[in-house]
């Protein structure tokens, strides 16, 4: 090949016969054109003009090491294996019903309509908003505690479950949810010294501090008080479109959660939904939730429904046949002691 082509490094050694079709094949991996690595002028093709052309000589590297070591010298991994059409690999899992970016080239992106702008109004505008469209302090002090009953249901395709039965009991920075599962209750709790979960018959357990976060942010009826404490660094991103109609983007992160973006309807500034990411050692993954069917508890606006989508297909939805203002004794949060040998 060198001797055919210039300014070959990666290809050494190959066949000259093989390049063009090699390039064709980098074409449908990354959903690009010649120009995406290479200089436009094509009698300039072979200088290096570009940082995507030494990119892609490490990327070559990189799969032929992988091949070498792995799979015995066999092309079973190549550039589509995470690039799939895109120019830029999806790093991310996607959750349950996401619509995953198109793989439809380059010649896509410049196509669009512009972005729209990121909006004037601030994150702790939007967040404040949103505290007092549900009720604010006042609700929140004249109805501080509340009890909920009803089902969970998960759903995985090609996998029904049946739904569970599941109580709530809230008040301001404490939660417990009690899941019915068979002849056994798992316990999940959270209140100011942390928060803990119990399987049935077994030990409680701490939870983790990236679990407690996610709890915290998983609790529907307190969330409203305590996301402005609780998202740090918050601030505007460019608005999305949720079910048609245009909705105000705020990000930030937690204490232990790298990434977390809340969604607010516009006009009304109800919180519509709530996308957190937990880290791992090899990347972050998501977690969504969608609110709906908001309704009036002793001046609170609380939903009676929601649905958690995870990775791996799994979706919850949880729907509350009544939610009530009770007072609530702080002891009923309180973690169980394990039970002696």
């Amino acid at each position: 090949m060198e001797d055919v082509f210039k300014n070959i490094k990666s290809f050494k050694g190959e066949p000259a016969e093989g390049l063009n079709p090699t390039m064709v094949f980098f074409e449908a991996a990354l959903g690009v054109g010649c120009p995406y690595c290479h200089d436009d002028d094509a009698a300039k093709r072979d200088i290096d003009s570009k940082p995507q052309k030494e990119v892609a000589r490490r990327m070559i590297e990189m799969v032929n090491s992988i091949n070498k070591t792995s799979f015995g010298g066999r092309h079973q991994v190549t550039c589509y294996t995470c690039h799939m059409g895109r120019s830029t690999p999806i790093g991310v899992p996607h959750v349950t019903g996401e619509e995953l970016p198109p793989a439809l080239g380059e010649d896509y992106l410049p196509s669009r309509p512009s972005r729209p702008a990121v909006p004037a109004v601030s994150a702790t505008q939007v967040l404040d908003k949103y505290f007092a469209a549900v009720g604010g302090a006042a609700a929140v002090q004249k109805t501080p505690s509340l009890t909920a009953v009803g089902t969970v249901t998960q759903l995985r395709i090609g996998r029904p479950f049946p739904g569970q039965q599941i109580e709530i009991s809230s008040k301001p920075g404490l939660e417990l949810t009690v899941t019915k599962a068979g002849q056994n209750d798992n316990l999940l709790a959270y209140g100011p010294t942390g928060g803990w979960a119990k399987a049935g018959n077994a030990a409680p357990r701490d939870l983790r501090k990236a679990e407690l976060d996610a709890l915290m942010l998983d609790d529907a009826f307190n969330l409203p008080a305590q996301l402005k404490q609780l998202l740090l660094d918050a601030k505007m991103e460019r608005p999305e479109v949720i079910n048609g109609a245009e909705v105000y983007v705020v990000s930030g992160h937690t204490k232990n959660l790298p990434r977390v973006k809340a969604y607010f309807e516009k006009e009304n500034g109800m919180l519509a939904r709530l996308v957190y990411y937990m880290d791992t050692f090899v990347g972050p993954y998501p977690t969504q939730i969608e609110y709906r069917d908001y309704r009036d508890v002793g001046g609170r606006k609380v939903p009676y429904s929601w649905v958690i989508s995870q990775v791996r297909n799994r979706e919850f939805t949880y729907a509350m046949q009544a939610v009530r203002a009770a007072a609530v004794d702080d002891s009923k949060f309180a973690r169980p002691a394990a039970a002696s040998r």
